[in-house]
């Protein structure tokens, strides 16, 4: 049933009426004259509808004198008032009418699909008027996109001719065509029968689009197994696509089948669903390829002990236990087959597992794997039965060893020390351990400290976490070893390598970030909001010291100048929290000009005030140097952090990798 989404269907219509307007060849007279007509499709610019279907169309105007709407071959007048629920419209048909019409408001039938199918009007008036138009809509401006349309005087009248063109979707009509992978033409509507090798390809192709009234956007192709009854079929292939050409693959089983092509168009607010279903008129004979299913590749086993049989051919599933059939040999002593199962990603592949798995020192010997050739599910899909091979070599796993890399870490949060190996590590080996911390040591400042428990890292299994039997602070120097035998064994069965001892790079855990690393330019983490006559803050290159030293900065780095007492204030951007209680400690590297002549720079974190004095004996110009200090902060606050130097004399001073972080050195 067709259910037509028109509001015209009561003449609720968007009416677009404009009077009459000055012309610059005419001046209109007093009375009353306009030009206004809609549509079924309102202000719509595409005016779509489907085959059999109807829509509708009002003159509005004021001041006519003659008025026509005309229509094309293919389409009817309907008599008024019309069902919104109608199957068929065709017992409204007006017989006679011709195809033109003097009413006001006329319903049309459509019964050819046109893209282009002309619907006219022809308005005569006895003076000028113009028509606003709606024809699109304005992304960019948000508004309507108007075509102002103006009757043109001939002789003694002014005229208003205006074709709307109405896109008619037409019925589809299923069609198809098969091609080999050559690409030549398969007759198949003049013969009987397909005949097809197990995985052989065929093109087909949807060309029920080649109509473009219809226009369907979806094919869906089908080859199932033949039945008297269409819902006992089984599809072996079932493919839906919005493209219309498809290559189909006959690899699902052997024996014979037909096929169906269903062509649809999605329904849209003004143009009904359609499908068509082509029953293609021809058999698919599939046979078995003609070649044996044999062993094929290397037999090898995997890191998990499993070993990998690869076969010529997908194989079909397995359906009863086939693990007494095989066997494998080590120096010619048999060990069990355990279990035989398919690869769950490669049907071609089958997987063995051992009920004695096979170690790496088994690597020296010979070993070798056989089949009876005696099971009747071992086959493929398209039933050829899997050949006998008789001790074919297998290439035993031999693990790798495990090797460390990266830097050991220290989180201050938990005191976890984090190291990184190049292998993923086995879980099982840790938890089935008795002591997974065997062959680990541990010292902190120089003395031996023991190890109490080791895990792995939840979101990297290469990552193994170590805790220590003390509680450990930020300033400790750690380091950790390892020496065999252990426990743990990555994923391939790898040991361990002995390390170490490794040193521990403690968490910064600087509130900062990278902020304090000064390398983007004044303006971005760093304002200088405001500099006393000459005063400035910048982010720079650093200088060339006057005196080397172990101290080195890292990228750039902020120069705070302040000659003849005058000072920048530098803020960072953002805020920072500071909790009342909590002592922080802050580290940095310093370099004081030569010229400098003041003795410290005021340091605020949040309002609070520490000073940074350079006055000491061990501080010296024209040499980097390492700065720490701590504080208590006197309340909880999320403020910026802000440096100045302090007047008077010169200021000539470079900060570089500023950090501020909970104070957990030790006590």
């Amino acid at each position: 049933m067709r259910d037509i989404k028109y509001s015209i269907r009561f003449l609720f219509l968007l009416l677009i009426i404009i009077g009459c307007e000055d012309d610059d060849e005419y001046v209109a007279p007093n009375s009353f004259v306009d030009a206004a007509f809609t549509t079924t499709w309102g202000t719509a610019v595409d005016k779509d509808i489907d085959i059999n279907n109807y829509g509708s169309f009002m003159d509005l105007s004021n001041g006519t004198i003659k008025h026509e709407w005309t229509i094309p071959e293919g389409t009817f007048f309907l008599k008024g008032p019309l069902p919104t629920n109608a199957d068929n419209f065709e017992k409204y048909i007006i017989e006679d009418a011709g195809k033109v019409s003097e009413e006001g408001t006329v319903h049309v039938l459509f019964s050819k699909g046109d893209s282009l199918t002309p619907i006219k009007l022809h308005n005569e008036y006895e003076e000028y008027t113009e028509f606003a138009l709606p024809t699109g809509w304005d992304a960019e401006t948000n508004s309507t996109i108007i075509d102002t349309l103006k009757t043109v005087k001939k002789g003694s009248v002014w005229v208003l001719d205006y074709t709307l063109i109405i896109d008619v979707y037409d019925t589809i009509v299923a069609d198809m065509e098969i091609r080999n992978m050559a690409g030549n033409k398969i007759d198949f509507k003049n013969q009987d029968v397909i005949d097809l090798k197990f995985g052989d390809q065929l093109i087909f192709e949807d060309l029920s689009r080649n109509n473009n009234t219809s226009r369907p956007n979806t094919t869906v192709w089908t080859i199932h197994t033949i039945a008297e009854n269409k819902e006992d079929e089984e599809n072996i292939i079932n493919v839906n696509e919005e493209k219309t050409i498809d290559t189909l693959t006959f690899n699902k089983r052997i024996g014979q089948f037909k096929g169906r092509l269903i062509s649809k168009r999605e329904r849209t607010e003004t143009v009904q669903a359609d499908e068509e279903i082509y029953e293609i008129p021809v058999i698919f004979n599939v046979t078995a390829l003609d070649e044996a299913l044999e062993l094929s590749g290397d037999v090898m086993e995997l890191a998990d002990n499993t070993i990998v049989v690869p076969v010529s051919s997908k194989l079909a599933p397995l359906t009863e236990d086939v693990s007494t059939h095989f066997s494998v040999k080590v120096n010619g002593v048999k060990r069990p087959v355990a279990t035989v199962a398919q690869n769950p990603t490669n049907a071609a592949q089958l997987w063995l597992t051992l009920a004695t798995p096979l170690e790496g020192g088994d690597a020296v010997n010979p070993v070798t794997v056989s089949y009876d050739g005696g099971n009747a599910t071992l086959k493929s899909i398209d039933e050829r039965l899997l050949e006998a091979f008789t001790d074919v070599a297998v290439e035993v796993y031999v693990p790798v060893p495990v090797l460390r890399v990266g830097t050991a870490q220290k989180k201050t949060a938990d005191d976890a020390i984090l190291l990184q190996f190049d292998q993923e590590l086995d879980p099982a080996s840790i938890t089935a351990s008795a002591d997974a911390t065997m062959g680990f040591s541990a010292t902190v400042n120089g003395v031996a400290s023991g190890v109490s428990s080791v895990e792995l890292d939840a979101t990297d299994p290469s990552i193994l976490k170590l805790y220590l039997n003390e509680e450990l602070y930020r300033d400790d120097e750690i380091a950790i070893s390892y020496m065999a035998p252990g426990d743990i064994r990555s994923i391939g069965a790898g040991e361990l390598s002995d390390f170490g001892p490794d040193i521990v790079t403690p968490d910064e855990d600087n509130i900062l970030g990278d902020v304090g690393m000064f390398e983007n330019a004044i303006g971005t983490d760093w304002l200088n909001t405001g500099s006393n006559g000459t005063g400035a803050a910048s982010i720079t290159a650093p200088p060339t010291p006057d005196f080397p030293s172990a101290v080195a900065p890292s990228g750039n780095v902020m120069h705070l100048s302040a000659p003849d007492g005058n000072k920048p204030n530098t803020i960072t951007s953002g805020t920072y929290p500071f909790e009342a209680g909590v002592v922080y400690r802050v580290k940095f590297k310093r370099y004081l000009g030569s010229t400098t002549s003041t003795t410290f720079a005021k340091h605020f974190f949040g309002s609070q005030q520490i000073n940074d004095n350079w006055n000491d004996p061990e501080d010296e110009l024209g040499k980097w140097q390492l700065v720490e200090f701590t504080f208590t902060a006197a309340s909880t606050t999320n403020g910026t952090v802000r440096i100045q130097p302090v007047p008077a004399g010169i200021s000539d001073v470079y900060y570089d990798e500023y950090i501020i972080q909970v104070d957990d050195n030790r006590p």
